[in-house]
């Protein structure tokens, strides 16, 4: 019979299973922070705007929306319609955050979707600020080097780090097939060929 710390060591290891790296895990955390700081932004506008009774709170926003005009302009739908987006961003991320701590089997799989849709939604949004997508009206008097410093590189973070987290999550959702199940699957596959033949 097993002892009781082998039992508890077996259950550490069968739970670090559904639990996230530790960068992932921090990633969420920030994501989290990011998230509502921006959505809250959006949401209270005007007054988070410069000069607003709340724009001590966004200070940094003074020279983003300088570049990304969208988010100064308050009667623009689509940057509102983005905000929501991050609200049910957020909420996922706690839940996953919170899965994680439980060493839930669902976590990995929330982590993996929340990521996907980080992702993308992220891309949607730097499409809608080219010109293709419409966003010159937004980009007026912008340099080069302040769209790549201002705009490219914040919201680049939020391509390639979600990218990363699918790529070290993505083998965790695959279950791997051991030598000996591939073994017993030609076996089977054999024997169904025999029977057909004869």
């Amino acid at each position: 019979m097993e002892s009781e710390k082998q039992l508890l060591y077996r259950k550490e290891k069968e739970d670090s299973v559904y639990r996230l790296p530790c960068w992932i895990l921090g990633w969420f955390y920030t994501s989290v922070t990011l998230c509502i700081w921006d959505a809250t932004f959006i949401m209270c506008r005007p007054h988070s705007l410069p000069g607003g009774s709340l724009s001590f709170i966004w200070k940094p926003y003074k020279y983003y929306i300088t570049v990304d005009q969208r988010y100064a302009d308050v009667n623009d739908p689509f940057v509102f319609g983005i905000s929501l987006f991050n609200c049910l961003e957020v909420i996922l991320n706690i839940v996953t955050i919170i899965l994680h701590y439980r060493s839930s089997r669902h976590t990995i799989p929330l982590a993996f979707t929340v990521s996907v849709m980080t992702f993308w939604k992220t891309l949607f949004y730097l499409y809608a600020f080219s010109d293709c997508g419409g966003g010159a009206p937004y980009r007026v008097g912008n340099s080069a080097l302040q769209e790549f410093f201002i705009f490219v590189v914040p919201n680049g973070i939020w391509i390639l780090v979600p990218f990363a987290v699918m790529m070290a999550l993505w083998p965790r959702m695959v279950p791997e097939v051991s030598d000996a199940s591939q073994g017993n699957g030609t076996q089977v596959r054999s024997s169904r060929v025999s029977k057909k033949q004869a």
